[in-house]
């Protein structure tokens, strides 16, 4: 009998071609995302897309929404 090897794929969030490394693997990834809203503000009302295993990593695209102002 062999030892099977489980391998947990690391998150990782992209904005753009910004990669936001997962602060807290323990929280779901909305949750880890929102950690970042301090350093980037417009997080706040972003939403996540389906994520992508690609190599040892699962990356999910950070969705932006254009905030539009009067004035």
């Amino acid at each position: 009998m062999t030892d099977a090897i489980v391998i947990r794929p690391t998150r990782v969030f992209k904005m753009g071609a910004i990669r936001l490394a997962d602060p807290d693997p323990t929280l779901a990834p909305a949750e880890a995302v929102r950690l970042y809203e301090k350093a980037y503000p417009h997080l706040a009302h972003a939403e996540l897309g389906e994520p992508q295993l690609i190599g040892e990593e699962l990356q999910f695209p950070i969705k932006t929404h254009d905030v539009k102002t009067k004035g």
